[in-house]
């Protein structure tokens, strides 16, 4: 599964993407992004799909460090790990929990870093109304697609919102606020 496929099941809009300084933000985060990852940022952006999972994009504060909605995230989701002591049979501590999304009812989305390339690492799945963490094989292109087709395993999320949608929609958050600023629900 690839970003061509979600790109054609998801058209990004006009505008959308972020042309993200990769060197810069993965010297402040001490690693490497997935490429899929990567490809998302360039050709969506950071912003909200079906209005209910908002997915992040890198940053970092004028001293270099991380920054934004990934570091705090990151931060939230790594003391849910330490609180729930992880996924029994996953040797990982918290600092290897990196957050690229959350939905609207608290889930977290989170890769965890591995020891093999950022190509390599699962999804992790912090899934709030059972109060626990799911690992899911394959990266966030893949992830995103099998959602929208309703073959994750367990279906992690704690809305229904993205589970099994034919033709998901994305917006970045400075569209939606032009949409509404028109006057008109950009979700409707």
């Amino acid at each position: 599964m690839s970003i061509n496929e979600l790109l054609s099941l998801m058209p990004p809009h006009a505008g959308a993407g972020s042309d993200v300084d990769w060197d810069e933000a993965e010297r402040a985060w001490g690693h490497s992004f997935p490429t899929d990852y990567k490809g998302f940022v360039g050709h969506y952006g950071a912003g909200a799909i079906e209005n209910f999972l908002a997915v992040f994009e890198p940053s970092a504060d004028a001293a270099g460090r991380p920054a934004g909605a990934i570091a705090d995230e990151s931060s939230a989701a790594q003391e849910a790990w330490a609180d729930l002591e992880g996924i029994q049979g996953v040797d990982a501590s918290p600092d290897r929990i990196v957050a690229w999304g959350a939905d609207g009812v608290g889930d977290m989305l989170c890769w965890l870093r591995t020891e093999d390339g950022p190509d390599e690492w699962p999804v992790l799945v912090y899934t709030r109304s059972r109060d626990a963490w799911q690992l899911h094989e394959g990266g966030m292109v893949e992830f995103l697609l099998r959602g929208f087709r309703a073959e994750v395993p367990g279906h992690p999320f704690s809305g229904t919102a993205m589970w099994g949608v034919r033709s998901p929609r994305f917006l970045t958050r400075s569209r939606e606020r032009q949409i509404y600023g028109c006057g008109q629900d950009p979700w409707a």
